[in-house]
């Protein structure tokens, strides 16, 4: 599943609060614009299919939406001496 919400939080201290950034909309604009761009990157590869990187365009689509679904659960965080940064995708 698509992650819908980020959470992200900066602080000097472990306890403080996090931003959640609904990224849900984010989805819905890349999607539009993966939907526009579509008759373009198929005229593309089938102008480049002799060269062989047109079967790599043709794969760009179903590798994005992988990635996208794959998010849900990525949990990042970076401690510093000074700073702690936490990026998790919910």
């Amino acid at each position: 599943m698509i992650p819908m919400f980020m959470r992200l939080k900066v602080s000097r201290n472990p306890n403080g609060h996090g931003l959640l950034l609904p990224v849900f909309l984010v989805w819905i604009l890349l999607f539009a614009l993966m939907v526009v761009l579509l008759p373009f990157v198929l005229i593309a590869a089938l102008v480049t299919w002799r060269s062989g990187q047109g079967k790599w365009l043709l794969l760009t689509y179903p590798l994005l939406v992988s990635v996208l679904f794959h998010l849900s659960g990525l949990y990042v965080e970076i401690e510093h001496s000074e700073q702690n940064i936490l990026i998790a995708f919910l």
